[in-house]
């Protein structure tokens, strides 16, 4: 029954969190990481990440992207991709340097200080979302941009910490980086196929 205390807890926080953060004007999720820091192991340890919030966690991020798909508009994606993809690689270009000077003014090696740069170069999709849906800029020219700039850098952070990956290892360095790119190839072509053809086909049996 311990799960059901913690669910408790969770939704009732959640609502107050909520209900405080519409009055101020306050982006919902920006409250609900600050109730979940202050919950958690760093200041009350009320709750502790366990295999229950993991994958209820896991439920909510698939929740909140599906919505987002819903609301987000396709040929509005399209027109604004080249903008979005100068945001994204202005997004990942910064953080990947600052984070790279910083860990080498720290002592910490080159590899693991790029690394470190291109991890912190990834930006959170679901919670850019939640921000722009919160303040009705989703559908805007603003809001499109930086949807796509934010998926564009998820792809690409993926990509290369895979390509990194691969190549950390020496003794199968080749096999396992020309394995990763037909792995990612195959991916994108399934993932093309599905959207050109699969979806639209579903779309019209429904």
């Amino acid at each position: 029954m311990e799960f059901i205390g913690i669910l408790l807890i969770i939704l009732v926080t959640t609502v107050l969190v909520n209900h405080f953060c519409a009055r101020f004007g306050i982006p919902a999720v920006a409250g609900q990481l600050v109730a979940g820091v202050v919950l958690g192991p760093a200041v009350l340890n009320m709750l502790s990440y366990n295999e229950f919030i993991h994958y209820f966690s896991e439920i909510g991020v698939i929740l909140l992207m599906f919505i987002a798909g819903m609301e987000s508009d396709q040929a509005r994606l399209k027109k604004y991709l080249k903008p979005s993809f100068l945001v994204a690689g202005l997004g990942m270009v910064f953080p990947i340097v600052l984070v790279y000077v910083t860990g080498i003014c720290f002592g910490i090696s080159s590899v693991h200080s790029l690394f470190l740069g291109i991890v912190f170069s990834a930006t959170s999709v679901s919670i850019s979302v939640e921000v722009m849906r919160s303040k009705k800029v989703l559908k805007t020219k603003e809001g499109m941009t930086l949807l796509g700039a934010a998926i564009v850098d998820d792809v690409l952070a993926v990509v290369i910490l895979s390509l990194m990956t691969s190549l950390n290892h020496p003794s199968d360095s080749l096999v396992g980086l020309l394995t990763t790119i037909l792995t990612q190839i195959l991916f994108f072509i399934a993932v093309f196929f599905i959207i050109k053809w699969v979806v639209p086909y579903l779309m019209k049996i429904s």
